[in-house]
């Protein structure tokens, strides 16, 4: 049985990048790194094998992220969903890849976020970017197929508790909790008209309820046939043993076996996130820095929030070339 790599001794301060997922769009975020080899590999990769597979009926994710008159996020996943995903997945990878190259002292483990694990496994070696890809076009044949209602996911300031509350008072039936981010932050996810009814309530009450840009309700059971056939196609993915640690918002515990790392790939279309209590168990563990991979510092405001008094930093929070991305993490892992 494969039981990853090892961690560092009790007492050595360590690192996890984090690899978020919705969000992690923004138009030309990796412009000033396009000839960065680990990045221009990763976007060539991601784009050569879309295009074997059919093309994404988009622009191409090296346009999108180099690009910063490219679509917005709003715009790109109603005209093209799945070049929206890929270029999801491949600007998280190929930041992420970029940061772990430069990281020293080194980072211990990757924690995926949401369909963030896609890339987490990605650059801990256990699948490669064509696997990604492949996955990804699989998961967009699967969604379109299954005819959803319209639907997507609400973030808050509620506790979960008090989301929950407020769910079950108003009668929304279809609404769930997809994820426990923060004390005071709480995802839902279901049916546009319920999100939109429960949006205003809260609103109504004094908390803050913003749509989060998705193209469905991921974390919900309404994907529930779209996660069994996805799961079924991932039996057949091979996949290698973890270069670095791998935790995921899913679970508290590290993902070490090929059938767990099969289950973190499709975690995100209808297992609710708990990322507080993988933040905690990180903590437990001795992790004291917190790098996030993404152009929004979405995660690391979420780490911080989460756990006081540790260390946090999104060096690619706004587009940057390599030496100012290696100032920024040299100023975190000092």
């Amino acid at each position: 049985m494969n039981h990853g790599p090892p961690l560092p001794a009790a007492g050595t301060p360590r690192t996890v990048l984090m690899c978020p997922g919705q969000g992690a769009y923004l138009p030309g975020a990796l412009r000033h790194l396009r000839d960065v080899p680990p990045v221009a590999q990763v976007l060539r990769r991601v784009d050569t094998h879309s295009a074997k597979l059919g093309g994404s009926g988009g622009p191409p994710v090296g346009l999108l992220l180099t690009d910063p008159g490219a679509p917005g996020p709003g715009r790109l996943v109603l005209t093209a969903p799945l070049a929206f995903d890929l270029a999801t997945y491949a600007a998280v990878t190929a930041s992420a890849t970029l940061l772990l190259d430069l990281a020293d002292p080194p980072v211990h483990a990757v924690l995926g976020h949401s369909v963030g694990d896609l890339a987490a496994l990605t650059v801990a070696g256990v699948i490669t970017p064509e696997q990604g890809v492949r996955l990804l076009h699989l998961r967009d044949r699967l969604l379109r197929d299954a005819a959803l209602p319209a639907a997507g996911l609400l973030a808050t300031d509620m506790t979960a508790d008090r989301a929950a509350d407020l769910i079950r008072t108003e009668g929304l039936a279809q609404l769930r909790v997809a994820a426990r981010n923060a004390p005071a932050q709480t995802v839902l996810a279901g049916p546009d008209d319920e999100l939109a009814a429960v949006g205003r309530t809260a609103r109504e009450r004094g908390h803050r309820a913003t749509p989060l840009t998705s193209r469905t309700a991921y974390h919900h059971p309404l994907l529930t046939e779209v996660h069994r056939t996805f799961r079924r196609h991932l039996r057949a993915e091979p996949v290698a043993p973890p270069t670095l640690a791998v935790y995921t918002a899913t679970t508290h515990r590290p993902v070490r076996t090929p059938a767990g790392l099969r289950t973190a790939a499709a975690a995100h279309l209808t297992e609710p996130m708990a990322f507080h209590r993988t933040l905690d168990a990180l903590r437990g563990a001795g992790f004291t820095t917190y790098l996030d991979s993404g152009p929004r510092a979405l995660l690391s405001a979420l780490a911080r929030a989460g756990l006081p008094g540790c260390t946090t930093a999104a060096p690619s929070r706004t587009p940057a070339g390599v030496d100012r991305l290696r100032l920024r993490l040299a100023a975190a892992l000092r």
